[in-house]
């Protein structure tokens, strides 16, 4: 099993109008599910912005069908909403390839969905999918929490995988034989995940195989 938490831009879910209406707005859905039927009216929980503004803004984007239901809580508005048969057609690509989304939120940067994979197949079918629809999208974490950590360095697999493919890259040779968005792009993630797993993943390796406990400074965390 894998766990993957992908950003990706307003077009490749929904909301791209409402969007540029309302770039502070902020959305965090209350449940989504795997099943596309099950995605049909969701609810969302909108703040950073007045009600009559997200109610013109939803009204005017076409990835809405129809506003269901609206209530209002503190500076919160919870919304139940239909989507368009256009969205309910790309979900429906993404789940088929056998993803289960565990959470979804969507800000001016894009939308973050967080999924659950059986398998590595089905985790790069559904890359391939973005993909082939022209949708760029940014691998921002994966972990396989079925799967114990590598050796007593206490490396994740994911850690393990980026500094093994790193050093077959000849990215530690003199001088580097691929960079590190070259890099990044052969293993299908974002160059900032790329840094912050190497940085990590030394991190540990320098701690646990080149330093005692009493050379670790007392406020360092694990990472």
């Amino acid at each position: 099993m894998l766990i993957a938490t992908f950003q990706l831009d307003h077009e490749a879910v929904a909301l791209e109008q409402a969007f540029k209406q309302i770039p502070e707005l902020q959305i965090e859905t209350e449940r989504i599910a795997a099943h596309s039927t099950e995605w049909t009216m969701p609810c969302l929980w909108m703040s950073g912005a007045e009600p009559t503004s997200i109610q013109d803004a939803f009204k005017n984007d076409p990835s809405i069908e129809t506003i269901v239901g609206q209530t209002a809580f503190g500076d919160e508005i919870h919304y139940s909403i239909e989507w368009s048969d256009d969205v309910e057609e790309r979900i429906n690509s993404y789940i088929n390839k056998g993803g289960t989304i565990l959470r979804a939120s969507v800000e001016s940067e894009g939308w973050k969905l967080r999924i659950r994979f059986v398998n590595r197949d089905q985790f790069d079918a559904f890359r391939s999918n973005l993909s082939e629809q022209g949708f760029s999208y940014s691998l921002l974490e994966l972990t396989e929490p079925d799967k114990p950590r590598i050796g007593g360095i206490d490396l994740t697999p994911r850690q393990h995988e980026v500094l093994v493919a790193a050093w077959e890259h000849g990215y530690y040779e003199i001088p580097r034989e691929i960079s590190s968005n070259e890099l990044a792009e052969k293993l299908g993630i974002s160059h900032q995940a790329l840094s912050e797993l190497l940085r990590r993943g030394i991190n540990k390796l320098i701690k646990s195989q080149l330093t005692t406990p009493t050379q670790r400074p007392s406020n360092q965390h694990a990472q």
